[in-house]
C-alpha cells in the first residue's frame, strides 16, 4: 500500500513547557490538543486522513533543528501526518468498555 502524505502538521506552543508546574502545563496542553483535534476533524471532512502522533517528541530538539523551529522558544505538541485515504469504509476501533475506565464518586 502506498500512501502519499501531504506536509505533516506540527502543532506548537509558544514557550517551553519544561519544568512548569502541572497546572500551567495543563493550560498549555488543554489549549493545543483540542485545536489539533479540530484540525483533524476538518481534514476528515475534506477527505483527508490524519493521525495524532507524539513519538517524534523523543527527538524534539533534533526535529526542531531540522525544521528550523527555535527549540528554546517553542514546544512541539505532536506530529500529525495528513494524507489522502484509500477507501472510505472506516469503522470504530475496538475499545475497552467505558465502565472499566470511568469511575463515579470514587477511584474504583
Amino acid at each position: 500500500m502506498q500512501i502519499n502524505c501531504s506536509a505533516p502538521l506540527i502543532p506548537c506552543i509558544e514557550g517551553r513547557a519544561d519544568g512548569l508546574p502541572s497546572v500551567l502545563q495543563s493550560v498549555l496542553w488543554g489549549s493545543i490538543l483540542p485545536a489539533t483535534w479540530n484540525f483533524m476533524l476538518a481534514a476528515r471532512l475534506r477527505g483527508l486522513g490524519s493521525c495524532f502522533t507524539t513519538l517524534h517528541l523523543l527527538f524534539e530538539q533534533r526535529a526542531a533543528e531540522v525544521l528550523g523551529i527555535p527549540f528554546d522558544q517553542i514546544t512541539q505538541a505532536a506530529l500529525v501526518p495528513v494524507a489522502h485515504t484509500q477507501g472510505t469504509d472506516f469503522k470504530a476501533a475496538n475499545r475497552q468498555p467505558a465502565d472499566s475506565l470511568v469511575h463515579w464518586d470514587r477511584w474504583t
